[in-house]
């Protein structure tokens, strides 16, 4: 049991885990949306799956809640954020490849960065800069064509969800801390839920009816991944150096352009994407030394 413990608490095992479950996640949830008539169905769907899965990792971790009504205000707020990033994500991924997704999602780096100078007065660091340059320039190379930017509103939408969740991970980077981790990803996920339930007022039939579709199973694959997700990318920064950790992640957009081009036959500019990705992932890794 004691090696058990070692092994599911080392950096090796969580980083491998976060990779393997952000190629599930990605693809997953392209498959799980793409023939959906309400996205904001699909939505709370994927968010009560994720939430309610975490819960069976409760007991694996203490369980401590913040003292001060402060911390709980602070959550609210980002839930807000994590609410609006979640309903746009799903409208994004569903007219989006997987691999332009993927690629534009590291673009919340950016706006972590510039949080970081503007909000915490952090130094103006050159390898900062030049990271989140290389980020903006892999992204402006996938959809420069013929002397300009072919960009969409589904583009434009998917750069508004990664400021809202850089956001949303400025106002509880430190807070999430205060709580049983697992509880935390829960109410990040579930009260999203409950919000777009009653903002787009969806009756709980049509969710059933949605739920019990022929893409049941794609729910289920995309809601467990997500939750399990967010808790091994945690644990892995947690174990290890952000600086060491974050790089290696960002692999994960490679793989998932690789990927993504075999399950959903997205071939078109490929060479494109995987020169993008790989910019992309060098500005992840310029942006932590």
């Amino acid at each position: 049991m004691e090696e058990l413990k070692i092994i599911l608490n080392s950096w090796q095992f969580n980083l491998s885990l976060s990779l393997i479950l952000l190629i599930v996640f990605m693809q997953s949830y392209k498959l799980a949306v793409k023939e959906v008539e309400k996205d904001g169905v699909a939505t709370i769907i994927l968010q009560v799956v994720a939430g309610l899965s975490i819960l069976f990792l409760l007991p694996f971790f203490a369980f401590t809640f913040p003292n001060n009504t402060a911390a709980y205000l602070f959550t609210l707020l980002a839930i807000i954020f994590y609410t609006l990033n979640d309903r746009i994500q799903t409208t994004v991924r569903k007219n989006l490849d997987v691999s332009v997704y993927s690629i534009l999602d590291q673009i919340a780096r950016v706006f972590l960065v510039v949080y970081g100078i503007i909000i915490f007065k952090e130094p103006l660091v050159a390898a900062k800069l030049l990271g989140a340059g290389l980020i903006l320039a892999g992204n402006v190379f996938l959809f420069y064509r013929k002397g300009k930017l072919k960009i969409n509103r589904y583009v434009v939408l998917n750069v508004l969800a990664t400021f809202l969740l850089a956001t949303a991970t400025i106002i509880d980077i430190d807070i999430s801390k205060q709580f049983n981790l697992p509880f935390y990803i829960m109410i990040t996920l579930i009260i999203p839920a409950l919000f777009i339930y009653l903002v787009e007022r969806h009756s709980s039939k049509e969710i059933l009816k949605e739920f019990n579709s022929k893409r049941r199973k794609y729910y289920l694959i995309t809601g467990i991944s997500w939750g399990v997700l967010i808790l091994a990318i945690i644990r892995a920064f947690q174990t290890s150096e952000v600086t060491f950790i974050a790089p290696l992640l960002a692999t994960s957009v490679l793989l998932n352009v690789f990927v993504a081009s075999i399950i959903h036959k997205e071939k078109s500019n490929l060479t494109r994407k995987i020169i993008a990705a790989v910019i992309v992932v060098l500005g992840v890794f310029v942006m932590t030394q």
